[in-house]
């Protein structure tokens, strides 16, 4: 009995257990959007790091803390996870939650810096960053920015927001994120929480095709205009025609039959176009209906 409940034990962590890895496939989140990306910081620190004079770096209860004590400005640095060729992220989201257990301003003001989060390709030599985005004076807040070039994000070679192409490029070939952990001017310990690179919502919308439909009968194309064009009727072959309707042959079609007898009778098939040398019958509307012709004795029935 003591082994049977141990199985069953056993059996149940197989469950319990991978929904709270870090590493466990990417799912999807309350938004609807896939998740590329993900450190929640459950088990340790997930392979985080800092970068600048910060002191004290460490994994606590969901979370990941530094500290510094002095104006030295430092950022939380993402792993290998969220870098790479994260193209999907165009028009995604970067969220994460982000605070401080104590900090001492001496009197003064939030410190003033460029970026406060940074996306880095050094593929295509690109610095794009969000500045002024975090709330002074708070001890915990959440955070959401579009990873879109209108969202707000500025390229660091212009100062100016980054053309489509390049937010597109950094994201494409993906070398950095960093996240700011350091603001005040005295003695602070900041901490981030929760990290998500989300997938951008694809565009479903059908795409017109440049490729036209036809079907092909005894040698004749036919092209078949749009559906819900004027003329739209598909065009069927008869009876004795199907066996030779072949919708997947891309191959040329093979030349006419010499012996028009083969030949299912076609109102354009009944006589012959005018030539031009020849007097033209019938008045102005004569080539559109066919006439002009003067029948001779094989075209009696």
């Amino acid at each position: 009995e003591i082994e049977f409940t141990g199985l069953v034990i056993a059996a149940a962590l197989l469950f319990v257990v991978p929904s709270f890895a870090q590493d466990r496939h990417p799912g999807t989140d309350e938004d609807g959007l896939l998740i590329l990306a993900e450190s929640d910081f459950l088990w340790d620190d997930d392979k985080w790091t800092t970068r600048g004079n910060a002191s004290d770096f460490k994994h606590g209860n969901r979370m990941i803390q530094a500290t510094d004590d002095g104006s030295d400005l430092w950022h939380y640095v993402a792993p290998d996870k969220f870098l790479g060729a994260k193209r999907a992220a165009y028009q995604g989201k970067l969220f994460f939650k982000h605070g401080w257990f104590e900090y001492n301003s001496e009197g003064r003001d939030v410190q003033k810096a460029d970026f406060d989060v940074v996306l880095l390709s050094e593929a295509y030599d690109l610095v794009i960053g969000y500045p002024n985005l975090f709330r002074p004076w708070e001890f915990r807040s959440e955070y959401t920015l579009d990873l879109i070039e209108t969202a707000g994000w500025i390229s660091n070679a212009t100062g100016k927001p980054p053309s489509r192409p390049d937010m597109v490029r950094a994201v494409t070939k993906l070398s950095g994120i960093w996240i700011r952990g350091g603001f005040y001017y005295g003695h602070e310990t900041s901490y981030l929480m929760s990290v998500k690179l989300k997938a951008g919502l694809v565009d479903s919308a059908p795409r017109p095709s440049s490729l036209k439909s036809q079907k092909i009968h005894s040698g004749f194309s036919r092209s078949v205009p749009p559906a819900g064009e004027e003329g739209s009727e598909e065009v069927k072959p008869s009876a004795d025609q199907s066996d030779t309707t072949n919708d997947d042959d891309q191959t040329p079609p093979p030349p006419p039959p010499t012996d028009d007898d083969d030949l299912p009778p076609l109102d354009s098939d009944k006589e012959d176009p005018p030539k031009p040398q020849e007097k033209k019958r019938g008045g102005m509307f004569a080539s559109m209906f066919g006439g002009g012709k003067k029948k001779g004795k094989d075209d009696e029935f």
